[in-house]
């Protein structure tokens, strides 16, 4: 008998855990279908959520399901035994965390694969973030300061359900307990009436971006960029290549995340409850669990707009859980890195997520030097309003920046093995090291000697803060 999962993979020439994966995601559709219709309480609700979720996992990883297993029940003892102890977020963290580098350590190939390790790093943040919101809520409470974000220790059947979110299972996004929590007790329902609809557009917008990389990679594939024929291109072209390969490999997270959002949108999970005041928001606004903002990631004009609308629950988490608990450091530039060298360690051991995470902090660093110089320049700003031409070009200018640039960061993290994006970059000619390093060290002082802030600017700067004022405190977004 033909297994439909291998005949699938056979005539689309992808591979039998990526057809798996897939299909997962689009199951979690009518499981959500239905979940909206359940009449039953909170225990029918965590029940029917925990029973789809565990047979996704299993659907995918088969015996392999143990390995999640075993991480809920260890964090369900922690929890129960080590909720009021300092000891709850060390422990959790140690675990959870060396469970998942031993994990790679006995499981990691030359490429990227499909295997348990993949939704484990899913499941890991999720586990270490409730440890985490546990602690902080028993210390409000132990203050006598407790306030409508504490949460209480779920119940075994609560934490699976949480961890096996069908929708989520897999591939992310990453939510709160928080959100779960007044998710299943139904206070999102008045306000989900309109999933449905927002769901198909994010499944249509996912097929969209799936199709695009599909056929692009069909044009300009990872094996190009390993060829003799890549080699023989002008270096000018080369970059353009790598620009559209950069482009084209992005397409397929955001294919696979805007597909997992619109399941869990189906479910009622994604509602903004945020406090009034604290952002401007439709009331029956459904991006809560957004891990791609595509207006901003196709509108990009430097590399932030890329951080800013990639991979967005993620970098929540990390901006929530580590950067911030970084604080202690009292440096911002050490918490950047600190938050970025667990976001590589938490990928794997292969040098090229190290690679690609020291270059985006070298690329927003010259950014955040650059970027005000440009904009406190009066002539300059005047200009550009003046010349359409003038913004043309610039717009042009920043399109080849974002788009090639961004490509050339992202080969380590595709290519992985030291050898192989290595390779790429001595045929491109480390172009990428030497405008970033060179960028980081003179591009500030030569554009302050030629773009001189304006006196007006400079005036109007020095009354609104004067000497010795403290920076201002950057802002992490909140996920309810």
């Amino acid at each position: 008998m033909i297994n439909p999962v291998e005949a699938l993979a056979s005539a689309s020439g992808a591979s039998v855990p990526a057809i798996r994966l897939i299909l997962s995601v689009l199951f979690a559709y009518p499981i959500g279908s239905v979940y909206r219709q359940l009449k039953g309480g909170a225990t029918q609700r965590n029940l029917y959520i925990a029973f789809t979720g565990l047979s996704i996992v299993a659907f995918n990883y088969g015996t392999d399901i143990y390995h999640s297993l075993l991480a809920v029940a260890v964090s369900f003892l922690c929890n129960t035994f080590l909720g009021t102890s300092r000891l709850l977020v060390p422990v959790s963290f140690t675990y959870h965390m060396g469970y998942l580098l031993i994990g790679y350590y006995y499981t990691t190939s030359d490429t990227y694969d499909i295997k348990w390790t993949m939704p484990h790093c899913v499941l890991v943040l999720r586990l270490i973030g409730l440890a985490f919101d546990l602690s902080d809520s028993r210390k409000k409470v132990a203050d006598g300061k407790p306030d409508a974000k504490c949460i209480p220790a779920p119940s075994l059947l609560e934490l699976i359900a949480f961890t096996y979110f069908p929708a989520t299972v897999l591939v992310g996004p990453q939510f709160s307990f928080l959100r779960y929590q007044r998710f299943i007790a139904g206070a999102y329902e008045s306000h989900t009436q309109n999933a449905p609809a927002y769901a198909t557009k994010k499944f249509l917008q996912g097929v969209f971006y799936l199709v695009v990389n599909q056929v692009g990679t069909q044009y300009v594939s990872d094996a190009y960029l390993m060829s003799s024929e890549f080699e023989q291109e002008s270096l000018f072209m080369k970059h353009i290549y790598l620009g559209c390969w950069g482009r084209i490999t992005l397409y397929k997270y955001i294919s696979i995340w805007l597909l997992a959002e619109g399941a869990a949108v189906i479910y009622g999970l994604t509602y903004i409850d945020a406090k009034p005041g604290d952002r401007e928001y439709c009331s029956d606004e459904l991006s809560g669990c957004s891990n791609i903002r595509v207006g901003v990631f196709e509108n990009t004009s430097k590399y932030g707009h890329y951080v800013e609308s990639f991979n967005v629950q993620t970098n929540t988490w990390v901006a929530n859980y580590v950067y911030k608990r970084l604080r202690f450091l009292n440096n911002r530039m050490l918490s950047h890195l600190g938050a970025l060298f667990f976001l590589a360690i938490w990928h794997g051991f292969h040098s090229g997520y190290y690679i690609t995470f020291l270059l985006e902090f070298m690329v927003i660093r010259m950014e955040k030097e650059v970027e005000p110089i440009f904009a406190r320049n009066e002539k300059l700003q005047q200009l550009l309003q003046q010349q359409p031409l003038l913004r043309a070009l610039v717009f042009v200018a920043l399109k080849y920046y974002t788009i090639v640039w961004a490509g050339w960061c992202l080969v380590p993290f595709v290519f992985l093995s030291f050898h192989k994006w290595w390779h790429i970059y001595t045929v491109v000619r480390f172009s990428g090291f030497i405008l970033f390093i060179s960028g980081n060290i003179f591009l500030a002082p030569i554009l302050r000697a030629v773009l001189p802030r304006s006196s007006s600017t400079a005036k109007g700067k020095t009354e609104a803060a004067p000497a010795g004022a403290p920076a201002a405190t950057a802002e992490v977004k909140k996920d309810n």
